[in-house]
């Protein structure tokens, strides 16, 4: 038997998760500055801090695939991408903790 309920309470949890992982990220990248990793720091940026294709360059993955995972599309991510992901953002540990909570989440959900 199928319990709608439930199913429909794990959907709207994970695009809360996803969200707050957006935000996250947002923030995290918005703090950084281009020049800390050689990048040119020119008026004309959109965005305060790292852009998206900055730091999927940083981390070594296309700038579709970053923009995916950061605006909440499900991928699934291994635990070593997301410590590249914590260290090019330069995490605290306390901050990267919860980069994997949000990365990972919806795993738990579904095995716990």
């Amino acid at each position: 038997m199928v319990d709608y309920e439930a199913d429909r309470l794990g959907s709207e949890r994970d695009k809360e998760r996803r969200r707050e992982l957006r935000a996250f990220l947002t923030n995290c990248r918005s703090r950084l500055a281009p020049a800390e990793f050689g990048l040119p720091s020119t008026a004309r940026r959109r965005v305060r801090g790292l852009r998206r294709g900055e730091v999927a360059e940083l981390i070594g993955v296309t700038s579709d695939w970053y923009r995916y995972f950061e605006s909440g599309r499900p991928v699934r991510v291994s635990p070593q991408f997301v410590s590249r992901l914590a260290k090019a953002l330069r995490l605290q540990p306390r901050q990267e903790m919860t980069l994997f909570r949000l990365s990972f989440l919806e795993m738990y959900h579904l095995s716990g």
